[in-house]
C-alpha cells in the first residue's frame, strides 16, 4: 500500500472518520486576512511553486487551471503543467488572465475559484482580483519550517482535505523526532552554508540567525557559525576562514531537474571552495566535509528530506536514512525516485 494511503489510514484510526468541510467556510490566512470560501473549490491558480507542491501533496493538482512560469520545477509537474495557463511571473501577475481561468462558456464568472499566493503579496493581489467576483485569495507561504504544517492544515481544510494534509503533518513530525533523536547527545559541530552559484570572495550569500535553513542546523545537530540577525546576510571569505566551520554545505541555485545526472557540476562547487585562500585550514576542507547538496530538498514541502540528508552531514555517525525519506516524499507527489541522479556530493 502507498505511503500516503497508509498515513491517510493511521490518521482515520486515530482521528476517526473524516468530516466534509461545512460551506462557506472562513479562515485566517498568514497575512491575517480573513477569507471566506464560499464553496468546494473547483479551480485552482497558483502564483508561486510551493503553493503548487503544497496542492500535489494534498491530491488536488487536477484542480489547478493556472501557474505563474515555474518551469523551473516543472521536472515535479510534467504530467500536469503543460495544460496550466501562465498567469506572469513570481513578480509580476497578469489579472486579466486570471480572471478569464475562472468565466464560464457564457463569459460570466464561476464560483470556486481560488488563488494562492505569498502572505506578503496577499493584499495586492486581491485589490486586483476584486472588480471580478467568484475569486477568493488565500494568502499561505508554505515554505518557512516554523509555519508550514499550520499552513498545510489550514490549506487542507479549504481544499476538503483534512485527512490529507494531517498525514503529510504526522509524516513531517515523525521525521523530524527521528532526526532530533539521532543527533541527541552527539555535540554541535559549527556549519557554514552558502547559498546561490556566484563565488565572489566579498559578498558570498549565506543563512542568519532565524532563517529557515538556521534553523534546520539547530534541528539537524548543528551551530549555524554566522550571528548575523537578519535571513540572508552577505559575508567576506575572511570571515568564514575566522570562524573556522567544520562543516561547509553549499546550496547553489535552482536547476531544472530533479537532481544531477552526474557530478561533474557538484564537484566543480566543492572544488572551488576548497581552492579558496586558506580553505584547506579549516576542519570542514581537512576532514573533507565540504558538501553540495541539492536546492529543491532544503525548502518548502520537502524541507525534511534536506534536513535528513543534513544531519547526515553534520552527523555522519547519525543512523538515518536520507534516501529513504525522499523516497516517501516523491511517493507524496505521485514522482518515482530517479535511481541514477544525485542529491548531495560528496556522499554521505
Amino acid at each position: 500500500m502507498p505511503l500516503i494511503l497508509l498515513l491517510t489510514l493511521s490518521v482515520f484510526l486515530t482521528s476517526g472518520m473524516a468530516v466534509a468541510v461545512d460551506y462557506p467556510l472562513t479562515v485566517t490566512d498568514s497575512a491575517g486576512r480573513s477569507v471566506t470560501i464560499e464553496g468546494p473549490v473547483e479551480k485552482i491558480v497558483v502564483l508561486n511553486s510551493d503553493a503548487a507542491e503544497a496542492v500535489s501533496i494534498l491530491g488536488e493538482v487536477e484542480k489547478i487551471v493556472g501557474s505563474v512560469d515555474i518551469s523551473y520545477k516543472a521536472h515535479y509537474f510534467t504530467e500536469f503543467s503543460r495544460d496550466w495557463e501562465t498567469v506572469g511571473t513570481w513578480k509580476e501577475f497578469n489579472y486579466e488572465k486570471i480572471a478569464d481561468l475562472g468565466r464560464e462558456e457564457d463569459g460570466e464568472m464561476g464560483a470556486g475559484m481560488l488563488v494562492i499566493c505569498y502572505a506578503s503579496k496577499a493584499a495586492e493581489v486581491d485589490e486586483n482580483l476584486a472588480p471580478f467576483e467568484e475569486i477568493e485569495v488565500l494568502g499561505l507561504d508554505l515554505y518557512k519550517p516554523e509555519n508550514l504544517e499550520e499552513e498545510m492544515a489550514l490549506l487542507g481544510e479549504v481544499l476538503d482535505r483534512e485527512s490529507e494534509a494531517e498525514a503529510y503533518n504526522l509524516w513531517v513530525g515523525e521525521k523530524k523526532a527521528s532526526v532530533v533523536e539521532a543527533v541527541s547527545g552527539l555535540g554541535r559541530p559549527r556549519v557554514y552554508v552558502e547559498g546561490g552559484s556566484a563565488s565572489d570572495l566579498g559578498a558570498l550569500w549565506t543563512y542568519g540567525q532565524g532563517s529557515a535553513p538556521s534553523e534546520m542546523i539547530a534541528l539537524a545537530g548543528g551551530e549555524n557559525v554566522i550571528a548575523a540577525d537578519e535571513a540572508n546576510p552577505k559575508v567576506e571569505w575572511e570571515t568564514v576562514l575566522a570562524l573556522m566551520p567544520e562543516v561547509i554545505i553549499k546550496v547553489p541555485a535552482a536547476i531544472n531537474q530533479l537532481g544531477w545526472t552526474n557530478t561533474t557540476e557538484m564537484e566543480a562547487f566543492v572544488g572551488e571552495i576548497e581552492s579558496r585562500p586558506g580553505a584547506d585550514s579549516t576542519p570542514a576542507a581537512e576532514d573533507g566535509r565540504v558538501y553540495v547538496i541539492f536546492r529543491d530538498i532544503t525548502l518548502g514541502t520537502g524541507a525534511v528530506v534536506g534536513l535528513t540528508y543534513w544531519a547526515e552531514m553534520i552527523h555522519p555517525e547519525a543512523e538515518l536514512d536520507p534516501e529513504g525519506v525522499y523516497r516517501e516524499y516523491l511517493e507524496m507527489r505521485g514522482l518515482k525516485y530517479p535511481e541514477e541522479n544525485f542529491f548531495v556530493y560528496p556522499a554521505i
